[in-house]
């Protein structure tokens, strides 16, 4: 057995465990969950696996704690799983946090899933509490929109609405036209390129909901998400001096990008969602989408 075989378990753990420091360290073990669905889904290159391990141990040694063995006295209660998805029908009444209750609850939801005997009080206590937090943020995330609480599917311009999922990936492979990296406006920091990464991890979640059969969940998400979509788009002009016109490579399994540690989680994380909405496209109109995604690698730390 290789690392990556144990990352399922490993990713959960972390998960709950750091929903008691805030949403955001989730990340970790969400990457973790990442790198372990990527290898049993896809047919990856051994550098590419290698690369996965790498990164992986490094965001292990940041937060050992997160990651320590589980309680082996703690029964499983598979009834619980309910929490998780209200946790989750909590986080598509509205978008926040640029969809992140979806992309971190759902890679748990998969796991759990899988993992019925991972569904035990503690785990599914610290998954309530991590999504509770992602549906909390600050109004003035998104550049020019003083409130985008108030932004409905309705205010939407420039950007078609969609139906299905499939045309959900479309759409959101259509807006990776321009990229441009985060910078602190006027004391406030605006992720510009970080959106958009978080629109293609938003778009996977709600595909994967649909496979596992919460349909009404996600007919609420996709409105959310072409909100998104829209958000995304505002910025002002000056910053498209920042523009990354053409990516360092232009596959996500270019060597380029695997020799790298990462420290940022959606160095995973993102390749994971892209790898499988790419698979929702045409086939003549992959290689194009996937280079454009190879701009949001390009700058990833």
């Amino acid at each position: 057995m290789r690392l990556l075989d144990s990352y399922l378990e490993l990713g959960v753990v972390a998960m709950t465990r750091a929903a008691a420091a805030g949403w955001f360290g989730g990340h970790y073990g969400a990457a973790l969950l990442a790198g372990y669905y990527m290898n049993r889904e896809h047919d990856l290159p051994e550098h590419v696996k290698a690369g996965i391990e790498r990164t992986c141990e490094a965001y292990r040694a940041q937060q050992p704690v997160w990651f320590f063995p589980l309680d082996q006295e703690e029964a499983a209660d598979t009834s619980l799983l309910e929490r998780v998805i209200a946790g989750l029908a909590d986080n598509v009444a509205q978008l926040r946090t640029s969809g992140h209750g979806l992309a971190l609850g759902v890679l748990a939801l998969k796991a759990l899933r899988e993992r019925p005997d991972l569904i035990r009080p503690s785990i599914v206590e610290g998954l309530v509490k991590l999504l509770k937090a992602t549906t909390e943020d600050r109004q003035t995330r998104y550049w020019g929109i003083a409130n985008y609480f108030e932004i409905t599917d309705a205010d939407v311009q420039g950007i078609e609405p969609y139906q299905t999922t499939v045309e959900m990936a479309a759409r959101t492979f259509d807006e990776l036209h321009t990229v441009i990296p985060g910078r602190v406006i006027d004391g406030q920091r605006y992720h510009f390129a970080g959106e958009v990464v978080h629109s293609v991890t938003h778009a996977q979640a709600l595909s994967d909901l649909e496979r596992f059969g919460y349909g009404e969940l996600v007919e609420s998400g996709m409105r959310n998400h072409h909100v998104q979509l829209y958000l995304d788009r505002q910025m002002p002009d000056f910053v498209r001096e920042d523009e990354v016109r053409e990516p360092a490579f232009e596959q996500i399994f270019s060597p380029v990008f695997w020799e790298k540690t990462y420290s940022d989680p959606h160095a995973l994380k993102l390749p994971y969602a892209a790898l499988d909405l790419l698979k929702r496209l045409p086939v003549e109109k992959r290689a194009a989408a996937e280079r454009n995604l190879c701009k949001l690698l390009t700058i990833m730390d």
